[in-house]
């Protein structure tokens, strides 16, 4: 089956099939049905061009990969800095200084433009799972088909405290296809190595209360949307037929009201019943699963940490290969986090870890340690940390 936009074979507008007009639901619903074919004889179902295709800004969002189970670097590859024109090693900026930022939103849709795409920028205290948000600004901006981008540039001035920062970008766009890739962190920072190389990252406890609830059982008892909005208008459409015989010694419009008034009643009770016996089934069937094989579940203090060495391969169009972009390294010299998991006590707002890295103390090419955290099985964050090597 072929979907396309407008016509059959790539055409847009109503057209004539066997003296029927295609252009209306119906037409197009008996094209499909009778003679409608595409080029290798197949029915060709229309679909409006609004419903089959919407433009998806994304940017290079570390939390949805880690959710895929994909390497992550929180160098962010479509976030730079820039000082007087010169690119900067971010973080390692210096206080209350305005710096310029520039941002890359890409679109994955090949078919249509994400036009007044929101682009919401904000720094927050450099580690994971930090909540508090300082805005920056907020911008609009066209981005056209992949492999199309937009750059949006704006001024940001670092806080008058020294130490280490994150850039946040969120986008939005009212018809996103695909929400999910829209969020990304500039973690960064670059340091002089003596061998051992110590550092330290902040983990922000993302439920410094109780775990939120976890919803048991087979949902609700009912769905009243599905009752109200769905069988009782239906029952009542279906008292239409009845409506030349009409209701004896009643008008026609009276006669009408009132038939499709009992026909909203009697299916109101009929979807009550079926969706109450629907959800009654559905709880039985849940229950008997979570007899049998007890899901299991993560506590939601529980922190996770992993170190890498992986580094993104910045290209994109045709020349951007996911099998070698996202392909994982493991860390190029010894390194851990110290402690590796722990459990956040209750009411414990952060907690500090050690990064411990055994670099060589000969000259050589930079290390980069990808510190990457976890707190009830959900990404929390992270952060990038170059190393320069001895000499």
């Amino acid at each position: 089956m072929e979907v396309s936009m407008g016509c059959c074979g790539g055409r847009s507008g109503a057209r004539v099939t066997n003296g029927k007009p295609s252009g209306c639901v119906l037409c197009k619903i008996w094209a499909v049905l009778t003679t409608e074919k595409t080029p290798d004889g197949e029915p060709c179902v229309v679909i409006p061009g609004h419903i089959a295709h919407k433009p998806d800004p994304c940017i290079y969002d570390q939390f949805l990969l880690m959710q895929l189970g994909k390497p992550v670097t929180w160098d962010n590859p479509d976030v730079r800095i820039f000082l007087g024109g010169v690119e900067q090693y971010t973080y390692n900026l210096t206080a209350s200084t305005e710096y310029d930022v520039e941002i890359t939103v890409h679109n994955a849709s090949r078919e249509k433009p994400a036009n007044q795409t929101t682009v919401d920028i904000a720094w927050i205290s450099f580690g994971a799972g930090a909540e508090t948000r300082h805005p920056v600004t907020v911008a609009s901006t066209d981005v056209p088909v992949w492999p199309g981008t937009s750059v949006v540039t704006t001024k940001w001035r670092t806080p008058d405290v020294p130490g280490h920062y994150c850039i946040e970008v969120v986008l939005s766009h009212p018809d996103d296809g695909n929400p999910s890739n829209n969020r990304g962190w500039n973690n960064t920072q670059v340091f002089a190595a003596q061998s051992p190389v110590e550092r330290e990252l902040r983990i922000y406890n993302r439920h410094p209360g109780d775990c939120p609830p976890v919803r048991e059982g087979g949902g609700p008892v009912l769905r009243p949307h599905r009752v109200f909005l769905g069988w009782a208008p239906l029952a009542a459409v279906a008292t239409l037929p009845l409506t030349p015989h009409g209701i004896e010694g009643m008008r026609y419009l009276p006669s009408l009201l009132a038939l499709m008034l009992i026909g909203y009643v009697v299916g109101s009770a009929i979807g009550l019943f079926a969706e109450s016996a629907y959800a009654a089934m559905a709880r039985r069937r849940n229950a008997s699963r979570a007899r049998t094989l007890p899901p299991p579940r993560t506590d939601c203090h529980l922190v996770e940490i992993a170190v890498d060495s992986y580094e993104f391969e910045d290209k994109t169009g045709k020349e951007f290969d996911p099998a070698v972009a996202f392909k994982g390294r493991g860390a190029i010299w010894g390194a851990k986090v110290e402690p590796p998991s722990f459990v956040f006590l209750p009411g414990e707002a952060f907690r500090d870890v050690r990064l411990l890295v055994d670099a060589p103390d000969d000259p050589g090419p930079a290390g980069t340690f990808n510190v990457n955290v976890w707190q009830g099985g959900v990404p929390s964050g992270g952060a990038t940390f170059t190393i320069t090597t001895g000499g």
